[in-house]
């Protein structure tokens, strides 16, 4: 007479665990129908864990290999033109903290509002290597994030940024060349304009460096 092992028993055993998580991360991850959105152009390089692909949205000409993608409450959006280098990490959410709980036993659907939130990139971005996008960051336009940064705060547009926790390094060009690169990309309608570069360029300059993250 056969036993019937009980589900915890499944969960432990670690030949099982690692043969789910070889499956996952190898052939689960790039079934394009469970996306929110993906481009045909889009390149998914295994391995890859995609916690819940349907909050996931690629539009077009993005690469994703070796990433970890962890949006159970949020979305993860990636705009046309963008791509990270192997190791990106991405977390739309936190742990909740509740008085009188352990954090570890607090579910999902009783976390209160505010510690999920949407992660966009917008086109044009370049995330180096093994980067970390945390809860509810915007990456502007252009921006390039340097390898190993960990992104807590938003991102200006044609920015470089880099660090634990990512600060502010330079802009990637000055406003005479991003006026003509964007002349030769975007339709006008959807162009930066010189006076709202000028004053970028002039709210960060009088912050400093050390007060853009």
């Amino acid at each position: 007479m056969y036993k019937i092992l009980p589900v915890s028993w499944l969960k432990t055993n670690r030949f099982i665990r690692g043969f789910y998580f070889l499956w996952r991360d190898y052939f689960g991850c790039c079934n394009r129908k469970k996306f929110g959105f993906i481009a045909n152009d889009v390149i998914l390089m295994p391995p890859l864990r995609i916690d819940k692909p349907e909050n996931v949205f690629l539009y077009g000409d993005n690469g994703l290999r070796n990433a970890d993608i962890m949006v159970t409450n949020a979305k993860f959006i990636m705009k046309p033109h963008s791509g990270a280098a192997e190791g990106l990490r991405v977390t739309t959410g936190n742990h909740a903290m509740i008085v009188g709980r352990f954090y570890r036993s607090i579910k999902e659907s009783e976390k209160p509002s505010g510690y999920d939130s949407d992660i966009v990139v917008e086109s044009d971005v370049w995330i180096g290597r093994n980067v970390t996008l945390l809860s509810g960051v915007h990456i502007g336009r252009g921006a390039i994030i340097g390898a190993g940064a960990v992104v807590t705060h938003d991102v200006p547009p044609y920015s470089v940024v880099g660090g634990v926790p990512a600060k502010f390094i330079k802009f990637k060009w000055n406003i005479e060349q991003i006026i003509q690169h964007e002349s030769m990309l975007y339709p006008e309608e959807e162009r930066y304009k010189r006076h709202n570069l000028e004053r970028l360029f002039s709210e960060i300059n009088e912050l400093g460096k050390e007060g853009v993250e």
